[in-house]
């Protein structure tokens, strides 16, 4: 009576492993597709991170690299984005300072210049993208409150090229002299060979 019992036992389990086999088949044979996906776009995703950082490393050794070249305090890149949604769906352009440098001493500025309407800068960001954000002593600016900004962090010579892709005015570039004001003649058309090299590595 024992041994029918151990037989039948065996049996059950040997059922059960063929069927767990014949499952597992089956998973890997209809799922398969789906679970290369997944790992497939894991892997994509982590390339992705991967390559942003290594990308940010660059443009901020890029900008160090402006900042010393000029002699500057600091060299720093504004993005543009949307961010408040009203209620006829329209969205609010707003700004960003996405990349900072700073030189010994010189205090960072990034954290305040955060989600910036641009509605509260049109005369600045106009100067901006004729190219004309160019001043070795801000007290040229005339327009108020673009000058009482840019005093208000100590800001005493600054310098600004726009950055266009496809048309649309994506960044801008900049360096600031907090320490004392830029005197020498300004090398615009190299600053901007520089400033657009910076451009191609963040929107590429």
């Amino acid at each position: 009576m024992q041994e029918i019992k151990n037989i039948i036992e065996q049996l059950r389990q040997a059922k059960t492993s063929v069927l767990f086999f014949i499952f597992a088949i089956f998973i890997l044979f209809f799922y398969r597709p789906l679970i290369t996906t997944v790992v497939t776009s894991k892997i994509k995703k982590q390339d992705e991170v991967k390559k942003d950082i290594e990308n940010n490393v660059l443009i901020q050794q890029m900008l160090n690299d402006l900042m010393l070249r000029f002699g500057a305090d600091r060299a720093y890149i504004f993005q543009f984005h949307n961010s408040i949604k009203y209620y006829d769906n329209t969205h609010r352009n707003h700004q960003s300072m996405s990349f900072e440098v700073c030189a010994n001493g010189i205090s960072s500025e990034a954290i305040n210049l955060q989600n910036l309407p641009v509605s509260l800068f049109p005369m600045f960001l106009q100067q901006v993208m004729l190219d004309k954000m160019t001043y070795k002593d801000i007290l040229d600016i005339k327009e108020t409150s673009s000058y009482l900004f840019l005093k208000k962090q100590g800001i005493k010579s600054i310098f600004i090229a726009p950055y266009f892709k496809d048309g649309k005015f994506v960044a801008y570039i900049g360096i600031d002299f907090v320490k004392k004001n830029y005197t020498k003649e300004f090398n615009y058309k190299e600053f901007k060979f520089l400033t657009n090299e910076i451009g191609r590595i963040l929107v590429q």
